[in-house]
């Protein structure tokens, strides 16, 4: 996950206001004005609820670079989610795709409801969001009590969170794809030609089951099966980032000033070691934080989203064993989205949440069943998921859900790109989604990381070559 900073946009007059004052959601005109050094920003309203009159509109945080504006747009999402699509357009521009693809089309960035500058939801507790991310109990870990101090921690931290703003019920994928519908109308696109990465491909999968006649050229790259339950994506993503670890570690062992000796799996006993010990004892740091257990599983977790991280991860192992925590804290700020001196850099976190628990949830009732499973899917990380329902008990359930069909007939067929050693979202549900969409073709990376369009010289023309035009007859293309 790309976590970024950038201006908030910069809006001509207010689109709520004037749909507000009567004018019809699709007279909307999209008032773009420089922002970001190079780009435009916009925004549009949309209505809380899709499904049902409530009379009150969010807003829609829109971007594109300058001088685009003649190419035909493509919307991009990174995922999460919860991630600023306006300021990971505007931070990480040359690094979205290929140069082919910047070349042809007018990348369109924006935030899905609920995220960065569209109707954000906002904890006003930033004490207690850092609690909730880096503190521990005085507890046994894994005790009645301990959980208790969880349940009591997340209760608060949500509640802040719902202070202001809307019901965050209404930032499901479903309300947020039908805005996809929206901004594909007020852009004039004939079809919705799209780029999702990660949790983008959910959300892409979610509008080609409501639009499906509108669907154009869609690329779904990190895959999530979209009818997976939330206790199977759960043991997936443990499994996923067990096995990455063990990558890691096979690699590790031929590297020289590897931390680690011997084989694999005494390399996972002396991490399991090393987290056990951070159950009970923090580590110091060169920062004004110590390192405990939730920034550390944070912190590795972090790395193990891509290979180029490793030596990160090494370096964060080398100083932890000798008692420095660190590196190790700064990977978990990254992954947290913090400021090194406090604060934090976008709402992601508390979006996350509150999109996840909006569109589905494990409950108590799931729980016995799913934390055998859970242990068994990672020796180092199973435990550390255990009491997966308390998460989402203060969060709203969503509201204007329907059941979809996701084998309904498309317009055109979607290309789904799957990495056999991907972490974050494995590989089975790329396969999955493949064949769950109508008339898709998967392209497999056999390798690692999470997601692979965009420097990988065997995916980047096959991908660049659909967006062109090309249709694949087969149902798999393989790079590795």
């Amino acid at each position: 996950m790309l976590l970024l900073t950038g201006c908030a946009p910069v809006v001509s007059g207010s689109s709520i206001t004037q749909v507000e004052e009567g004018l019809p959601l699709l007279d909307q005109v999209i008032n773009w004005s420089d922002c970001e050094s190079g780009f435009e920003c916009a925004a549009i309203a949309a209505p809380l609820d899709w499904t049902t009159e409530t009379g009150d509109f969010v807003e829609i945080a829109l971007t594109r670079k300058s001088a685009t504006k003649d190419l035909p747009p493509l919307l991009v999402n990174p995922g999460g989610p919860g991630v600023s699509g306006v300021k990971w357009l505007q931070e990480g521009y040359e690094s979205i795709g290929t140069s082919s693809l910047r070349s042809k089309f007018q990348l369109l960035g924006f935030d899905p409801r609920g995220t960065g500058g569209s109707s954000p939801v906002e904890c006003l507790d930033v004490d207690l969001k850092d609690q909730v991310y880096y503190s521990q109990s005085e507890f046994a870990y894994g005790s009645d009590a301990d959980l208790d101090w969880s349940k009591k921690l997340l209760t608060e931290f949500a509640q802040s969170c719902q202070e202001v703003g809307f019901d965050t019920g209404y930032f499901t994928t479903q309300q947020a794809a039908r805005d996809l519908e929206l901004i594909r109308v007020l852009m004039g696109m004939e079809q919705l030609d799209y780029l999702g990465y990660s949790y983008g491909t959910e959300l892409g999968a979610v509008y080609a089951a409501l639009f499906p006649d509108r669907v154009g050229r869609m690329v779904l790259d990190g895959a999530i099966d979209p009818t997976t339950s939330e206790g199977k994506n759960l043991i997936g993503q443990i499994a996923g980032f067990d096995n990455a670890l063990r990558g890691y570690l096979a690699d590790c062992l031929t590297q020289q000033g590897c931390p680690f000796s011997g084989t694999v799996d005494q390399g996972i006993a002396k991490i399991g070691s090393f987290l056990t010990d951070r159950e009970s004892f923090t580590l110091p740091t060169q920062v004004d934080r110590e390192l405990g257990i939730g920034p550390a599983i944070s912190g590795i977790i972090a790395a193990l989203y891509s290979q180029e991280s490793w030596p990160f991860l090494s370096q964060a192992f080398t100083e932890a064993f000798g008692g420095d925590g660190t590196t190790m804290l700064l990977l978990a700020d990254f992954y947290n989205d913090r400021n090194i001196t406090g604060g934090y850099l976008s709402n992601v976190n508390e979006a996350n949440l509150a999109i996840s628990c909006a569109d589905s949830r494990i409950t108590e009732d799931q729980v016995a069943e799913l934390e055998p499973q859970i242990e068994q899917a990672s020796k180092v990380f199973g435990k550390y998921f255990s009491a997966p329902h308390i998460a989402c008990e203060s969060w709203p359930d969503g509201i204007g859900k329907q059941e979809l069909d996701f084998g309904i007939p498309l317009a055109n067929a979607p290309l789904v790109v799957g990495t056999t050693g991907d972490p974050a979202t494995p590989y089975s549900q790329a396969v999955a989604l493949a064949k769950l969409l109508d008339g898709a073709t998967l392209l497999t990376f056999v390798g690692e990381g999470h997601t692979a369009y965009g420097g990988n010289e065997c995916v980047d023309p096959l991908v660049d070559a659909y967006f062109d035009g090309q249709v694949y007859s087969q149902e798999e293309l393989i790079c590795g």
